[in-house]
Parts: structure tokens; sequence; C-alpha cells
């Protein structure tokens, strides 16, 4: 998105610049704060302000498995998003990698609650929302734009894939094929002893990722999710589905996950020794992505 637009969705989706609807329990923001040039960038933008959509747990199982007739949401078009967002000039592709991931693979299901968790066992969509609650899917779109991810959850994914499926493809450049090749090269040359956050510190240092630690951890969880980086608890595939209890209970296991919310398996659970699976990667992205 051009930096001019993207200024003007920073100034609208500030902390300070909404209401909060106590009846929907949703935050509705502010047009007002907008020059009127800016109003009108918006409307050239074909942006809505508050964009409020009903979602619940059967809704969205329905409507991302109707989502894998869509023709325009191709593998080819999500790998290319990605590795354009890993490069950093498309970070809105990032999301859409596993929001793509999990249309594919998500069983058509009713919901189940977790012996432990209030939150459905299956796909993790929380116990007091899942017969429907209200989001502001105008402020999700604003949050992938800037490379956030929310493909992990069902209503994430949904909202992110409707948005995606109206957009024009986008295809990284040379720049952005280099940033992903060295990310998958500073994986591979990881010594045995190296710890997640250790990786992100040397990653950081390296200076070839986005800025922001929470977006680069975010490229990093979703290509533990892929099986691209392998962890010592859970086999994970692009292809496969990973209950969340399942997943969350072996997370349950690890030092770094205590009392955190930010460090999520499986990427909680890599460590150096196994570098990255050049197989996955490889099947997943092909020779035009993957060297060697």
């Amino acid at each position: 998105m051009e930096k001019k637009k993207m200024s003007v969705l920073k100034k609208l989706y500030q902390a300070t610049n909404y209401t909060y609807n106590r009846e929907r329990e949703v935050s509705l923001y502010q047009e007002d704060s907008l020059s009127d040039r800016e109003k009108e960038l918006l409307k050239e933008m074909n942006w809505p302000v508050n964009q409020l959509e009903w979602l619940s747990h059967d809704s969205c199982i329905k409507e991302l498995i109707k989502l894998r007739g869509d023709k325009r949401l191709t593998r080819e078009r999500i790998i290319d998003g990605f590795v354009a967002g890993v490069g950093g000039s498309y970070p809105r592709g990032l999301s859409s990698f596993i929001s793509y991931y999990t249309m594919q693979n998500i069983p058509d299901h009713d919901f189940q609650e977790g012996e432990r968790y209030a939150a459905c066992r299956v796909c993790s969509f929380s116990k007091d929302k899942k017969d429907g609650f209200w989001e502001n899917a105008s402020y999700l779109h604003y949050a992938l734009y800037l490379g956030n991810a929310y493909g992990s959850n069902l209503w994430g994914a949904l909202l992110d894939l409707k948005e995606l499926a109206g957009q024009p493809p986008v295809k990284p450049t040379k720049e952005d094929i280099d940033v992903f090749r060295s990310l998958l090269a500073s994986l591979a040359r990881s010594g045995p002893d190296e710890t997640p956050g250790e990786f992100e510190k040397r990653l950081a240092a390296e200076k070839v990722m986005p800025k922001n630690k929470y977006v680069r951890r975010g490229i990093l969880n979703s290509l533990a999710i892929a099986g691209v980086i392998p962890n010592l608890l859970v086999q994970t595939h692009f292809n496969t589905w990973t209950d969340y209890e399942y997943m969350v209970s072996h997370g349950e296991k690890l030092a770094n996950t205590k009392g955190r919310s930010d460090m999520e398996m499986p990427w909680a659970a890599w460590s150096g020794e196994l570098g990255v699976n050049g197989d996955v990667a490889k099947e997943l992205f092909g020779d035009m992505y993957v060297q060697g």
C-alpha cells in the first residue's frame, strides 16, 4: 500500500480515535479526525471506516469451506504474496499464508470444548464467542496491511481471505526473493543449541527482515506451522491440520511459553539443531524461491 494511504489509515486507527459501542462490544473509529483530503483518499481507496461483521464458530467454518472454491485464491498467489511480505514490499501478504492453510485444512466440525481450555479443541474458537460476536473488519484489515498475522484463527482467516480476494495479485521483487532466501539460509546455519529467542536476536542483528519483532515472529511461526521450520514436539505440514488442544498441550512442556502469550507453538519448539526442512521448503515454495 502506498505510504500516503497507509499514513491516513494510521491516523484513523490510532489508539485514541475511537468510541466503544457497548451494545455490540466493538470499537468504532472516528472519521472526523481526518482532513477533507484524507476523507477523499479513503473514498478513492473504497475503504469503509467501520465495517462490522457478525461472526460465529459455525458461520466461519461454513464460509471458509465455501472459499475453497474461489478461483481468485490460488496457492501460487498466496505463496507469491508471502514471499513479498517476508521481503518487505507487501506486508499484506504475510497473514494470508496461514489464512490459506486454515481455509484448506480446517475440518468441518461442531464446536468441541477443550478439556482444559474455554475454546474449541479443534480450532481455538473462544467459547464465549462461539455463538457470535461483532468484529470491526476494517480495523483488522488495517492491521493486515501492517504485516500482522491473524490467519491461525477462523475469523481472522475468513476476514483476511475475503478482503484479499478482491485485491490484485502481487509478485515479489528480486529483493524480496533475496530476503526470503537469506531467512532460510540463516535458519540452516543455526548453532545446534540455538533457541527461538536467540535466533530472533540474530535475525534482528542481520537486518534483512522487517523491523517489527512481532512481524518477524509471525513469519517464523507461519513457516513452522507449514513444516518448513521443524520442531521437537509436533510434526506439521502445510497440507495437514493440527488440532489446537493437541498443539497447545505440547507447548506447555516448554520453558519459553510459560506465562507468555507472544511465544507460540510450533515455533516455540524449534531448536537450532533442526535448522530448516529444505525438502518441505522446496515442495512448498519451489525452485523460484528456494535455492539448492
